[in-house]
C-alpha cells in the first residue's frame, strides 16, 4: 500500500502550525510504513527553508519530504491511504486524491462525501470541527531537539498584522529581547532564543501549538486577550494542559488518525 501525509502550501502563510504538524504526523506513520510528506505547491526555495526550520527544530534528520508542483501529480500517485491535517487542502484536492482519506476537521466546512466508493472520515475535537470520529490534533514531543533557555520573549499571534502594528509596545514592555512573529520566515530552534511566550489572541486559532511547546520546554507563557473573541483552542488547550499535563496533545501510535492509517 502507498501512504502518504498531503498539505497544500499557504501561499500567504507557508510557515505554519498546520506544516509542522503534518511532519510530525507523517515520522509517527513512518515507524510503521513507507509514508512520505507531499507538499503541493512548493517551490525548490520553500523546500529549502522548510528543511532548515525542521533541521533546526528535530531531533532526528530531515526526510522524506516531496514536493508537488501541481495536485495532478497528487493524482498520479494513487495514494492508497491519504492524511490530510487541513481541510482547506482536502478541498483543495479532494478530486485528485484517490482510495482512502483520513482528514482533520480543523475548520468549519459542509462536510463533503464522495459519490463513488472513495472515503473520507472527518476528525475533531472542538465544536468548530466537524467530524465523524473525536480526536485531538497532536504534537510530536518525541522528535524534538532540546533547547536552552535565553532572556528573550516571542511574541506569537495567527494575526500577523496585528503584531506589526503594536510591535513597540511588547518591546517597550519587556527588559529582554523580543522577538515578533513573522509568517514568512522563522526560527526552528525559537525556544533556544527564549524564557516566555507572550501569545496575543487576535483571530480564532484552531489548534494552538505554540502554547503547548512552550509548556513542553519549559517556558513562561503569557496569554493577552486585547479584544473579544469566542473561546477556541488557545484557551481550552491552556486550561486542559494546567489541569491535566500534556497527554492528550503528545502524539503517539495511539493516535486515533495514525491507527486509521494502518487498518
Amino acid at each position: 500500500m502507498k501512504y502518504g501525509v498531503v498539505y497544500t502550501l499557504k501561499q500567504h502563510k507557508k510557515i505554519n502550525g498546520t506544516l509542522f504538524y503534518c511532519y510530525e504526523y507523517c515520522q509517527m506513520l513512518r515507524q510503521f510504513v513507507d509514508a512520505k510528506f507531499y507538499i503541493v505547491g512548493a517551490t525548490a526555495d520553500d523546500i529549502q527553508l522548510i528543511t532548515t526550520l525542521f533541521s533546526q527544530k528535530y531531533n532526528t534528520p530531515v526526510t522524506n519530504i516531496v514536493p508537488i508542483g501541481t495536485i495532478l501529480e497528487l493524482y498520479g500517485l494513487k495514494l492508497d491511504k491519504t492524511l490530510i491535517l487541513d481541510v482547506h487542502t482536502f478541498y483543495a484536492v479532494k478530486e485528485f486524491a484517490t482510495n482512502e482519506v483520513i482528514c482533520y476537521s480543523n475548520d468549519t466546512h459542509p462536510m463533503y462525501r464522495y459519490k463513488n466508493d472513495r472515503v473520507v472520515t472527518y476528525f475533531g475535537s472542538y465544536d468548530y470541527q466537524p467530524r465523524d470520529q473525536f480526536a485531538y490534533l497532536k504534537l510530536g514531543f518525541s522528535l524534538f531537539a532540546p533547547c536552552s533557555s535565553t532572556p528573550g520573549v516571542f511574541v506569537s499571534s495567527v494575526g500577523e498584522s496585528y503584531l506589526l502594528t503594536h510591535a513597540d509596545r511588547w518591546i517597550s514592555q519587556y527588559d529582554k529581547p523580543v522577538i515578533i512573529k513573522r509568517h514568512q520566515t522563522g526560527l526552528g530552534n525559537i525556544f533556544d532564543h527564549i524564557d516566555t511566550v507572550h501569545y496575543v489572541h487576535t483571530v480564532r486559532d484552531k489548534n494552538n501549538r505554540v502554547i503547548p511547546e512552550a509548556i513542553f520546554h519549559g517556558k513562561t507563557v503569557v496569554i493577552e486577550y486585547p479584544m473579544a473573541l469566542p473561546i477556541d483552542s488557545v484557551q481550552l488547550r491552556y486550561d486542559d494542559i494546567q489541569n491535566n499535563g500534556l497527554g492528550r496533545y503528545t502524539l503517539t501510535d495511539n493516535d486515533e488518525m495514525i491507527q486509521l492509517c494502518l487498518k
